[in-house]
């Protein structure tokens, strides 16, 4: 038996390591040069920014356990600045979870986690899986066969993938937000007693603004009196201005950013943008609903859970314990 697990993002990657456990012999395709998918770091000269999920909050799930008991934590450190509110660029000091919610973050970059979870697993970074052949009851995927496949692109990636085996299921409900992550390096101190703002409301551009120094203190984002800042755009701006030029999206959000945090006439040093196409599911379908009781591809990640890290986590997980019940 041997399983091929497309995609390393976190659902993959539950999968994979909940199948290599196992001891099941297991192979990760990643179109990319790491794991971890949107848990993701961007470096910048000597600015680190964590343009993806920007803490991790897993809520005593697996994946809280997996990374408390079994992954190295040295890396690791609990986020204890709060997050606070912004409404029309008025800034609260509430927190909206209520300072109940255990917040994560890895000091040289949440991408540590992909990193981590994928130890030990055979893995082909750098390629792109396109489709998927199928030869007696076995799939291939670059000449390799396997006994089981499990997708992990975006739901509209999968549903290619699964047309290219004759595959009817389809999934019209599953549907993406695209994102613009926008990172600044400031040659000047920010201090705030938060790491992060949100706005509850989604009303305006800017939807979510970490102070990744803040965030990790002790100069792990940012050299020492300098400042890391990743915003992430609403829906909105983000769909109406994601073909536009960095240098445009910059120069607007850089606006926004000054207001919020009441910077003055401060520049920043170094500015860079990426662009989810598939940010997270607005909405999902249900785990039974894609992968029916025999299936020997299954579908897994956000799209069937919910956008949080360690729900895409639980749908690899429960794949590779259907796949161990039915063999």
């Amino acid at each position: 038996m041997r399983v091929a697990v497309v995609g390393a993002g976190m659902a993959g990657l539950g999968a994979a390591r909940t199948l290599r456990a196992a001891g099941i012999a297991t192979v990760i395709f990643e179109k990319s040069r790491g794991l971890g998918g949107r848990v993701a770091t961007r470096y910048v000269g000597d600015y680190t920014f964590d343009h993806g999920a920007t803490v991790i909050s897993p809520r005593g799930s697996e994946l809280e356990r997996v990374m408390l008991e079994e992954l190295p934590k040295d890396e690791l450190v609990e986020v204890m600045a709060p997050i606070y509110l912004a409404n029309d660029d008025r800034v609260t000091a509430v927190d909206p979870e209520g300072g109940k919610i255990k917040r994560y973050a890895y000091t040289k970059g949440n991408s540590t986690l992909g990193r981590l979870l994928g130890e030990g697993i055979e893995s082909r970074l750098e390629m792109r899986v396109e489709e998927i052949s199928k030869s007696g009851p076995h799939y291939l995927i670059d000449g390799e066969s396997f006994s089981h496949v499990i997708l992990n692109p975006p739901i509209p990636q999968s549903e290619v993938l699964l047309a290219s085996l004759g595959d009817k299921r389809s999934f019209p409900g599953a549907q993406y937000r695209q994102c613009l992550s926008v990172m600044f390096g400031v040659a000047s101190e920010i201090d705030r007693p938060y790491h992060a703002i949100l706005d509850p409301n989604q009303s305006q551009p800017l939807t979510w603004l970490s102070l990744e120094h803040v965030k990790c203190p002790g100069g792990f984002r940012a050299p020492e009196g300098h400042a890391a800042v990743v915003v992430q755009m609403s829906a909105r701006y983000s769909r109406y201005s994601f073909e536009r030029s960095d240098e445009d999206i910059l120069r607007e959000t850089w606006v926004d950013v000054k207001r919020v945090l009441d910077l003055g006439n401060v520049g920043y040093e170094v500015g860079s943008v990426m662009r989810w196409r598939y940010s997270h599911s607005s909405n999902t379908i249900g785990f039974e609903t894609a992968n029916p009781s025999g299936a020997k591809i299954l579908v897994v990640g956000d799209g069937l859970s919910g956008a949080r890290t360690h729900q895409a986590y639980e749908t690899g997980v429960r794949a590779a314990r259907q796949i161990l019940e039915e063999i």
